[in-house]
């Protein structure tokens, strides 16, 4: 039968469809090559994605091995796949890319789907895979285009050919944002949860899987009753992945999470925040701002912590005693007040105060109190406010007075004197208001006397003590005045503890340092404190210097100290200037010194008696009364050859059985008394049997002689 309608299709015809075929294939291939060139030429290099780093933050460590601090761009903390729950991998792999393991960088299969419904209905599903969100977070920028999407496609494929799967899910887990400046899931434990990341139950793994797609929506610090409806929706698709049994996931389901309060995070970043914070200086000045920021550096620091916390307490508490007991018109509590409602004043005019600790033997700074509240102010007081010292200075005096052949027993003249200095009369006081004659360089140091102290400056002058303040660690500009020998130039507290500590080390001072050891994130040192230390004094000098700083503790101004909760061997020194502006004391034992700063931000009066023992002193005996019961007692050690000798305080010569006055004393082999007393003739006799105390002197309140 013939047929109705010839079908039969010229071949010619067909030929020339399937070359056109070839060249519209062709053509695709070749539009495809020239745009991906076209679009990766703004995209990494093969070399920079087969070395992915992502940016890690900083720790700081205390010396007992807690963190003090993060510093980050990233709040990220890098962990192996293996320290991962495996619920938590399971559950992301479910929520995010069903299909992980079984493609290559891009879900062909998910994105024709998305294609259809994008086009079809009003939803928008997302068809990025873990590989093309880990690009996207890597290189790329979160802008909705279509060439960002063909980038990150592009890239995708290439992590794809670098990496196997399991390293891209380590990089992913450690990568993605996770909310209030998280990224990664070890931050995110440690943010939501307070746990580590491989301590996590499968009911916090599955919500912190949910997160990921809007971390701030479903953030279980705002919003927990959303973050509990999106963990379902994990469960889900667990269980449809053939992760989780219906059962299982309904048990996970029913599982409350206890979430971190917000405020235990705020409470921690405040502590020892001065110290925190001369660190992160440092460690800038060392790396830049680059290294400690996004290059996960560990660094160990000298800080105690628990002394940390005790100076603390310690300065806050007494300063606002002292504010409700003086009735200052500004205090801590109403500034705080004030900036609750919005009014902050211009100025931090409430009482200010500072603390430093140091290890005697190695430098290291032990604990640091800048000022009351980091919040208010930034000025650290202990490390960079310069203020006058007052008497706090007289020992480096009165080390020049031993060093020009005085002793511990010389008699000093405490009378009236007026010293013309080319520009003022200048007629330094006491304290006190009084005069009392002769006394010995002992006394005179205990209990802070000027008048004998100042005329030291008529015997040697300036220049040996402004050397002797050089060489003990005071890099401060001095005035080159007579009053400097009563503390009028000023010094940082920082200065004042590195000279007291000479002192107590025998003379050997050493390099004040707040880090031991620096390692980058892999483990490598880069820094390694050395203890630095070099003899700047005659052991004997540093022991007779001690030795009479152990009188001022004891019977001298410091004596409050004992009833204040210090009670081991020590030394110390208070220190008051002009109109109370300034109140100090800093103390030692053989193993720590400690000092306290106190006053206003400004220079001026702290009121009526405002002293160093009584302003600062309770301060350092409470923080190192505390310190001081956990170490126990440690004596100070005697160097070879110091000389003990009963004397006449009368006369400062040899004791003899007519001597009514006398105490034990300690000289060195060079300045040691030759003559018995003249004044009361007698003979020699043996005092063996004296109280070794040195010297007995009458009960004081502390303030006598405090300027």
């Amino acid at each position: 039968m013939k047929r109705l309608f010839d079908t039969t299709v010229p071949r010619s015809l067909i030929r020339g469809i399937l070359i056109v075929l070839g060249l519209l294939f062709l053509a695709s291939i070749a539009a495809s090559i020239v745009a991906t060139q076209y679009l990766s030429r703004d995209l990494p290099s093969i070399d920079s994605l087969q070395t992915i780093e992502p940016s890690l933050k900083t720790l700081i460590f205390a010396a007992n091995g807690d963190t003090l601090r993060e510093f980050y761009t990233e709040n990220r903390t890098i962990v192996p796949l293996t320290r991962i729950p495996r619920r938590l991998q399971e559950a992301v792999i479910a929520i995010e890319d069903r299909r992980f393991y079984d493609h290559y960088g891009i879900d062909l299969r998910r994105l024709v789907k998305v294609i259809i419904v994008n086009l079809t209905s009003r939803q928008r599903p997302g068809a990025s895979t873990l590989t093309q969100q880990l690009a996207r977070n890597l290189f790329l920028t979160p802008e909705k285009l279509v060439t960002r999407k063909l980038k990150e496609m592009i890239l995708a494929v290439q992590i794809e050919q670098i990496y196997t799967k399991d390293e891209i899910l380590a990089m992913y887990l450690n990568q993605i944002y996770m909310g209030r400046g998280t990224y990664g899931m070890q931050a995110a434990a440690r943010t939501f949860f307070g746990k580590n990341i491989w301590d996590l139950a499968a009911a916090e793994s599955t919500m912190l899987a949910g997160l990921i797609q809007r971390p701030e929506r479903y953030s279980p610090f705002n919003h927990l009753d959303a973050a509990y409806r999106r963990r379902a929706t994990v469960l889900g698709s667990m269980v449809k992945s053939g992760y989780l049994s219906r059962d299982e996931a309904e048990v996970i389901g029913q599982t409350e999470v206890h979430v971190v309060i917000a405020a235990e995070a705020d409470l921690k970043s405040v502590f020892a925040a001065y110290f925190v914070e001369e660190v992160r200086k440092q460690l800038e000045r060392m790396f830049g701002a680059e290294a400690l920021y996004d290059e996960g550096l560990k660094v160990w620091t000298t800080l105690a912590p628990h002394y940390q916390r005790w100076m603390e307490e310690a300065l806050e508490s007494h300063l606002a005693a002292m504010e409700n007991e003086r009735e200052y018109e500004m205090t801590r509590a109403r500034y705080d007040s004030l900036v609750a409602l919005d009014e902050r004043p211009d100025k931090i005019a409430y009482l200010q105060g500072a603390a430093l600790l140091q290890d005697v033997r190695t430098g290291a700074i032990l604990g640091l109190v800048g000022g009351r509240s980091f919040a208010d102010s930034k000025w650290n007081l202990a490390l960079q406010a310069r203020r006058q010292p007052g008497s706090i200075f007289k020992p480096i005096v009165y080390l020049t007075a031993l060093e020009h052949g005085y002793t511990p027993a010389s008699i000093l003249m405490d009378t009236p004197f007026i010293v013309d200095t080319g520009s003022m009369l200048w007629r330094p006081r006491n304290f006190s208001g009084k005069f009392r004659g002769p006394i010995t360089l002992r006394y005179a140091l205990s209990r802070s006397i000027n008048a004998p102290t100042a005329k030291f400056y008529l015997d040697f002058g300036l220049q040996p003590v402004i050397a002797n303040a050089r060489r003990l660690g005071i890099k401060s500009r001095m005035s080159a005045v007579p009053s400097l020998f009563l503390g009028a130039s000023e010094v940082t507290l920082e200065e004042v503890l590195t000279v007291y500590s000479t002192f107590a080390n025998h003379g050997v001072a050493v390099g004040q340092h707040l880090i031991t050891r620096i390692e980058s994130a892999d483990g490598e040192i880069l820094y390694e404190q050395r203890i630095e230390q070099r003899e700047v004094l005659d052991p004997g000098e540093a022991y007779l210097i001690t030795n009479l700083l152990q009188t001022a503790l004891k019977r001298g101004t410091g004596i409050r100290a004992r009833q204040l909760g210090f009670r081991v061997t020590g030394a110390g020194k208070t220190g008051t200037t002009n109109d109370n502006t300034n109140a100090w004391f800093c103390g030692f034992t053989p193993s720590f010194c400690g000092g306290v700063w106190v006053g206003f931000d400004e220079p001026i009066g702290m009121g009526h008696r405002a002293t160093g023992s009584r302003m600062a002193l309770p301060i350092w005996a409470d923080f190192m009364g505390k310190i001081t019961g956990e170490k126990g007692d440690e004596r100070f050690v005697r160097p070879p050859g110091i000389i003990e000798h009963t004397i006449c305080l009368e006369t400062g010569m040899l004791a003899t059985s007519s001597c009514d006055s006398v105490a034990l004393e300690v000289f060195m082999p060079a300045h040691q008394p030759q003559s018995l007393c003249d004044k009361h003739g007698g003979e020699i006799v043996d005092f063996s049997g004296l109280d070794k105390d040195f010297e007995t002197l009458d009960n004081t309140t502390g303030d006598e002689g405090d300027f």
